[in-house]
């Protein structure tokens, strides 16, 4: 299914924009190759609804009140305010179907690995994002990375590893040798004689002080 959502055109501006937030609506602006950077807005409920399901790896639809035909866009920024947690505001980037575009896919985790089950380490997710190249109805949601074959301390998956979709590759600047995720020592306090000086014993009761 299409994940879709409904724009309208936006006449407010400047610090007028703080009324629209106060009303739970999101000023946005839409741009890319060849198109006129055009202002926009939307119900801040239903782009966050949309938002968790979609990302800022995959293809959105939207539908600018108004215009007869959809756009395809990716979700390029959304800026937050720290202080509430509310999206404030939303660059949508309109694509081109026939171009390729580099896209950041999250990277996720699946199955249970061995090794922390039975406590031999812990998993150390060391990226979350890949960078790739495909066309934009080729975007993958996600690049999954199987860790249920992760046995023992210092089982690693590299990306090379990992089977990228059909029509999706690697931008030049991403190394195939990076590390994904690795079972690592758990963390744990050294005991005193591993590598920690052991306290200083106080002098007995009436000893003479060390010099």
């Amino acid at each position: 299914m299409d994940l879709a959502l409904d724009l309208e055109p936006r006449t407010v501006m400047g610090r007028h924009v703080a009324d629209l937030r106060r009303l739970g609506t999101i000023p946005a602006v839409l741009y890319g190759h060849l198109v006129a950077p055009a202002p926009l807005q939307c119900s801040r409920r239903t782009f966050e609804r949309l938002y968790q399901r979609a990302g800022r790896a995959r293809l959105v639809q939207i539908q600018v009140a108004g215009e007869r035909t959809r756009r395809p866009v990716l979700i390029r920024e959304v800026q937050v305010d720290p202080r509430s947690a509310l999206v404030v505001h939303v660059d949508f980037f309109q694509v081109n179907l026939t171009e390729r575009l580099t896209v950041d896919v999250p990277v996720v985790l699946t199955g249970e690995a061995p090794a922390v089950r039975l406590n031999l380490g812990e998993l150390l997710h060391v990226v979350h994002t890949v960078q790739v190249s495909c066309l934009p109805s080729a975007i993958p949601g996600r690049l999954e990375v199987d860790v249920s074959h992760l046995a023992a301390l210092d089982d690693e998956v590299r990306l090379r590893e990992v089977a990228l979709p059909e029509g999706v590759e690697l931008v030049a600047t991403v190394d195939p040798d990076e590390l994904l995720v690795k079972v690592a020592a758990s963390r744990v306090s050294a005991e005193p004689g591993e590598g920690e000086p052991a306290a200083a014993t106080a002098p007995a009761e009436g000893a003479p002080a060390p010099a």
